[in-house]
């Protein structure tokens, strides 16, 4: 096979629901979207919330203040972005699609609705990938089933194997803040995760 032959092969595949835009998943969301020569083909993005001043990365990468996070994210990337500037609760958990679900939702207590997400694509034969701390200086990011890791996943309580959940097992309680540079590694190993699922397709 010539090049050109081996680079029409290499087109983004599958379909990914991103359920949040914050500080961690607006990196997940351009760090997918920019891989080339393959990738993700369509991104479901749901948040309702509005950028604003405090959202540096949003601004960074040149969001605008009072604009809804999922809408600047479909100005930048197009229609490889469907955007739905709502939560997902569990009224409206049908709204979730494709093959890999990504949740980055952060503020408050997010483990019963985390857990009601995951409970739904997991009857809908979607992979699911999460956070497990995001908290801490200079940490080992790693990548664990949330079945046997230690840190905030365990609260999930979950009954079986299958949500991989990436992070530091830090806790809010460690009173460590959260830096950019953790965010960054996070995300990018929430995407590399995300690729290994959607080679399989």
């Amino acid at each position: 096979m010539d090049v050109e032959e081996l680079e029409k092969k290499l087109v983004p595949r599958g379909e990914v629901s991103l359920i949040g835009c914050g500080r961690l998943g607006i990196r997940v969301a351009f760090d997918l979207l920019e891989v080339h020569r393959g990738g993700v083909k369509k991104l479901y993005v749901f948040d309702g919330a509005k950028i604003e001043e405090n959202d540096i990365i949003h601004r960074k990468l040149g969001g605008l203040v009072g604009e809804y996070k999922v809408e600047f994210l479909k100005r930048f990337f197009g229609n490889r972005v469907e955007a739905y500037n709502v939560n997902i609760g569990k009224d409206n958990l049908h709204l979730i699609k494709g093959d890999v679900t990504i949740i980055c939702i952060a503020g408050g207590d997010t483990i019963p609705i985390t857990r009601e997400i995951i409970k739904y694509c997991w009857k809908k034969g979607i992979k699911t990938i999460g956070t497990n701390g995001v908290f801490g200086l200079e940490e080992n990011i790693k990548v664990e089933d949330a079945y046997y890791c230690k840190g905030p996943a365990e609260l999930l309580k979950l009954e079986r194997e299958g949500h991989i959940v990436v992070g530091t097992g830090k806790f809010i309680k460690d009173f460590e803040p959260i830096t950019p540079y953790t965010l960054d590694e996070i995300a990018k190993k929430i995407v590399i995760e995300c690729l290994r699922i959607l080679r399989r397709l």
